[in-house]
């Protein structure tokens, strides 16, 4: 008997069936005197519901507010612990506990608390995303490159004040555990923003670190408008040491909106038109120039098919949410893209401080494996087009493995090979379609 005191499995309304909360005992303020356990349950469940779907008002530093819903805290609540404690008053624990509760419950109320959760990094990101367009943030100095090879601030940086996020978020941790109500209101705490890249650090940024140039002189009209797009969303990029930049998010999504057109890309091995396409001729030309400036190369990838406008081994290919050139800043000082498209040639150039000896020189060795080239075009047949009509599509390309190696020289005189990768690109070839319609 005194085991069952203590232990009480399966539901709190079969572990205590036909039995009712005594006079007096509280839960959240709402009394549960002459409940069973199921209309105990549901009388708080009813009201947690209620607070779920009720707002969350933030005053954001600008005076404005923002209203958050309670249940998009990863917030939720244990209504049958407590229905448990309650009708467990007086007839569990220990002598002394099961006195005090009948002593409590005689001579006045008991007040109990529901166990709740809630997730704090739930929270800050929910915060985050409010407050975002009210917060005045810092600032950052920008440079560009003059004609004659020199830099030249172009825009000061300047101090913001921005919520903080971390106490902002206890505040509204504090009154989710202490103050529940359907009415519950907290103005954000606010933080001095410095900007991360200030003129004193732009200005140390003088040397030419590494460059690459393409053709796409004879690419079309929408190709070129892609090419174009994507250089001027990364031309001027500053990456302060330690930063990683993305390339495929730094371009922004190929859409419309943001400028791209219709062109020719690769997919599986198969040429289609889709917008952004030619956009990895940009990616080819900066991860060329990243890798004469040795800065470090977090993601690369090869082309599914072997292009024509770099050696095979020396390309970098762009595809949404499968591939992306990303680098790292492994150096002590801050690196400057300068990127221009002017409808004949691609050029990168990186720039920052020098931190190779005079004498030291690298270069890059394209090698091919093995190559292997299909027949001189295959056929398929469709009833998509109309018998005596044909197609053709695809171009000819051969299936090649293909290395590329850093070679280090000291005072001219070869001293180190470094194989950066391997690649495989598959191979395609002319497709003539006859109509069968």
């Amino acid at each position: 008997m005194l085991l069952c005191l203590f232990c009480f499995p399966g539901s709190a309304s079969a572990a205590f069936h036909g039995q009712t909360i005594p006079q007096g005992v509280y839960a959240e303020g709402i009394s549960l005197a002459g409940m069973t356990s199921v209309e105990a349950i549901e009388t708080l469940d009813a009201y947690f519901e209620h607070i779920s779907e009720s707002p969350f008002t933030i005053t954001c530093m600008d005076g404005s507010d923002e209203e958050l819903p309670v249940g998009g805290f990863g917030f939720s609540w244990n209504s049958e612990e407590t229905v448990r404690q309650a009708l467990s008053l007086g007839i569990s624990g220990n002598i002394i506990h099961r006195f005090k509760d009948r002593t409590d419950l005689k001579d006045g109320s008991i007040y109990l608390n529901v166990p709740r959760q809630f997730e704090p990094e739930v929270i800050k990101d929910k915060l985050r995303s409010a407050v975002a367009s009210h917060d005045n943030p810092a600032k950052n100095a920008s440079i560009e490159l003059q004609d004659d090879g020199t830099f030249k601030i172009s825009e000061q940086g300047s101090d913001g004040v921005v919520t903080n996020l971390d106490e902002t978020v206890k505040l509204i941790t504090e009154q989710l555990a202490d103050n529940l109500s359907d009415t519950m209101h907290i103005e954000v705490l606010t933080q001095e923003d410095k900007p991360k890249v200030t003129e004193d650090v732009l200005l140390s940024i003088k040397d030419e670190l590494g460059t690459f140039t393409t053709d796409y002189s004879s690419s079309k009209s929408g190709r070129k408008t892609n090419i174009s797009v994507a250089v001027g969303f990364l031309n001027g990029s500053v990456v302060l040491p330690g930063e990683t930049l993305s390339v495929s998010e730094t371009i922004r999504p190929r859409t419309e909106a943001n400028g791209y057109e219709l062109a020719a890309q690769y997919s599986s091995g198969e040429s289609e038109q889709a917008l952004g396409g030619g956009i990895c001729q940009v990616s080819t030309t900066l991860y060329n120039a990243l890798i004469r400036a040795e800065l470090e190369i977090v993601e690369r990838h090869p082309h599914s098919m072997v292009i024509s406008y770099v050696d095979w081994g020396s390309d970098a290919a762009i595809a949404d949410n499968s591939k992306d050139l990303v680098f790292r800043n492994n150096l002590d000082y801050p690196v400057y893209i300068y990127g221009n498209a002017d409808g004949d040639y691609l050029t990168f150039k990186i720039y920052g401080v020098e931190y190779r000896p005079a004498n030291r020189t690298i270069d890059f060795e394209s090698k091919t494996l093995s190559e292997k080239w299909p027949k001189e075009k295959k056929v398929k047949y469709s009833n998509e087009l109309k018998k005596g009509k044909t197609d053709v599509s695809g171009t000819r390309r051969p299936e090649v493995t293909a290395t590329l190696t850093k070679v280090v020289y000291i005072d001219g005189k070869e001293t180190d090979r470094i194989l950066m990768h391997t690649d495989y690109y598959m191979s395609s070839a002319v497709t003539i379609t006859y109509g069968t319609r």
